[in-house]
């Protein structure tokens, strides 16, 4: 992830990591910084776990601020993509030469620039998480066959309706942000609206998307058929 939009780069990675870590619960989350990252060297993260050992999701946080950090990380891109370990980067601004090489070895890279985003106008799948919010049943299912039709990968979506309705379920049983550890934003804008769902419901929808999940990596249904019928009985 990389971008002037820093914000929403940030956003998008935390709604990343949180969706990794409830799929891989076993997985050992490290936060490599331009401060830290001595700590845990790249030689320790790549390499691949035992049989019955966690693996790692490793997130470098603005990492390259360290030019030293940068390097050895370069270094070592072939052995990333090889690990069986998730490896995520964020970075507030990446020149071109550095982008295309991260590009050439990464299965994924999103840019989140304001200009980008108003010179494209590209769709913005989040806008799932506000019709589910509102219980727009309708509206849901339409923005749903538009991120398929779109291209949208179904585990996107489902880590972004997951990722809400594990929102919804922290802000009914916290307090405050401080207690479900969500920023004020995103707690008190899922508060507002957690009115629409009893704690039976909520607990359905995260079970629904558990079930289909599991089911759909297991070869027995079609994760896009299942999430477009988990949105039309919300």
């Amino acid at each position: 992830m990389h971008g002037s939009d820093y914000e929403k780069s940030r956003d998008k990675t935390r709604s990343l990591t949180d969706a990794l870590k409830t799929k891989r619960p076993d997985a050992l989350f490290y936060r490599i910084t331009s401060q830290n990252y001595k700590e845990n060297p790249l030689s320790s993260l790549v390499a691949g776990q035992g049989l019955f050992e966690s693996k790692y999701i490793v997130f470098y946080d603005n990492v390259f601020e360290s030019k030293e950090a940068k390097e050895e990380i370069f270094e070592g891109l072939g052995e990333i993509k090889a690990s069986d370990n998730i490896f995520i980067f964020l970075e507030k601004e990446i020149d071109k030469k550095t982008l295309d090489k991260l590009t050439r070895h990464a299965e994924k890279v999103q840019e989140f620039s304001e200009a980008v985003t108003k010179k494209k106008k590209e769709y913005n799948p989040f806008a799932i998480s506000d019709a589910l919010l509102s219980r727009d049943k309708k509206r849901l299912w339409m923005l749903l066959m538009e991120a398929k039709k779109k291209g949208n990968a179904a585990e996107e979506i489902h880590s972004i309706i997951w990722w809400q309705v594990k929102v919804l379920n922290l802000v009914s049983v916290s307090k405050d942000e401080k207690e479900a550890e969500l920023s004020p934003f995103v707690f008190s804008k899922a508060k507002s609206s957690a009115n629409n769902f009893t704690a039976e419901q909520i607990h359905y929808m995260m079970f629904g998307l558990v079930t289909m999940y599991h089911n759909a990596h297991r070869g027995e249904c079609d994760l896009w058929i299942e999430i477009e019928r988990w949105g039309l009985g919300i």
